[in-house]
């Protein structure tokens, strides 16, 4: 099991000898709005339901999901946050050989890895913005069973355009192979999502998960988005029993709280770019443009690491990604999550100080 994620809060309080909550977590991409209503109610009253078993397939929650979406209920699978996903399509789909496109989640590689297959790496640029040069891409893609990327990329934050993106996965296509594009962070720009091409690309399958927009991460709820005989596949694999009760039930309550989702689509873009302008202040930083709720940042002073800087702002209790464990990118850069223009000066007043 890989240790290098954003949000261990106990492992980050203990290093600032603090209580965790005591200290302003920017390391991961939770909404800064924090539970909907909606989900605290449905939580307290889901709460006898926990003596039973929940239903072994989350069945409730796959229809919300399918109305949410507009998709047939056959085109959903929950699951156990996306991560558990990435483990069962790597089993299901048992590829040869891999190609991810970084830098990406670390889990990718791991779950490929533990089934044999071949994995090969593409380093996305940065001065393209960490997005696919396609005139370059496309050539390079013969001979994959399965192709791997995040859209909205994590943790660059770049968006690649709906043509771009399915002008990768056509080509992936007609060679046969599969698409897994991971859209955890798509909620921000839900119109760039490819759930309504699913019919068109068999071999797509799309990750999504209400950890990160609906600020869910201790109930570990996700689902996959493909066409019915793709899911069907993957079910297979799957193993029963892996959406509890209450995640369950907070994420249906999550789906319906649409005053809710209408505040982080507007609040949440506002607050990105109050952070980006702020930190674009910091002759030290580039920072770079993103359509979620986190920027990555480069140091620019040489002799400054992203270690470095998480560990002297954890002594003010303020915990950053450091991004050294992404493939494609150096000690220089870390992440910063979206949080309230009032906590960004806290952390902005302590950046100062340990630059």
């Amino acid at each position: 099991m890989r240790d290098d994620h954003g949000g261990h809060l106990r492992a980050l309080a203990a290093a600032a000898r603090a209580a965790p909550e005591e200290l302003l977590d920017f390391s991961a991409n939770i909404n800064p709005l924090g539970l909907s209503p909606l989900v605290e109610e449905a939580i307290r009253t889901a709460l006898p339901s926990v003596v039973h078993y929940p239903d072994p397939s989350a069945s409730a929650l796959g229809g919300a999901l399918a109305a949410y979406h507009g998709l047939s209920h056959e085109q959903v699978l929950p699951a156990n946050g996306s991560t558990e996903l990435i483990y069962l399509l790597a089993r299901a789909l048992a590829p040869r050989r891999a190609l991810i496109l970084h830098p990406a989640f670390s889990e990718y590689e791991a779950a490929l890895e533990l089934v044999g297959a071949q994995v090969d790496h593409v380093l996305l640029d940065e001065a393209h913005g960490f997005l696919p040069e396609l005139s370059g891409l496309l050539p390079r893609l013969a001979g994959y069973d399965l192709v791997i990327l995040a859209n909205p990329n994590n943790p660059a934050g770049s968006l690649i355009s709906k043509p771009d993106l399915r002008a990768l996965v056509g080509a992936l296509e007609a060679a046969g192979a599969s698409t897994v594009v991971d859209e955890a962070f798509i909620d921000f720009v839900e119109d760039s999502s490819l759930k309504q091409d699913l019919a068109q690309f068999p071999h797509l399958l799309l990750l999504r998960s209400l950890t990160k927009c609906f600020a869910l991460p201790g109930l570990r709820v996700g689902y996959a988005l493909a066409c019915a005989e793709l899911l069907s596949r993957l079910s297979c694999w799957k193993e029963p029993w892996s959406v509890n009760a209450l995640a369950e039930a907070a994420g249906i309550a999550a789906l319906a709280d649409r005053k809710y989702q209408a505040s982080f689509r507007l609040l949440v873009p506002r607050w990105r770019e109050d952070l980006r302008s702020r930190l674009e202040k910091f002759a030290q930083l580039r920072v770079f443009p993103g359509v979620a709720n986190y920027l990555l940042v480069r140091l620019l002073d040489p002799g400054l690491t992203a270690s470095v800087l998480k560990t002297r702002l954890l002594q003010e209790r303020i915990a950053i990604r450091d991004c050294t464990s992404f493939r494609g990118l150096g000690p220089a850069f870390f992440r910063l999550a979206v949080r309230s223009p009032e906590q960004h000066t806290v952390m902005l007043d302590a950046l100062e100080r340990c630059l």
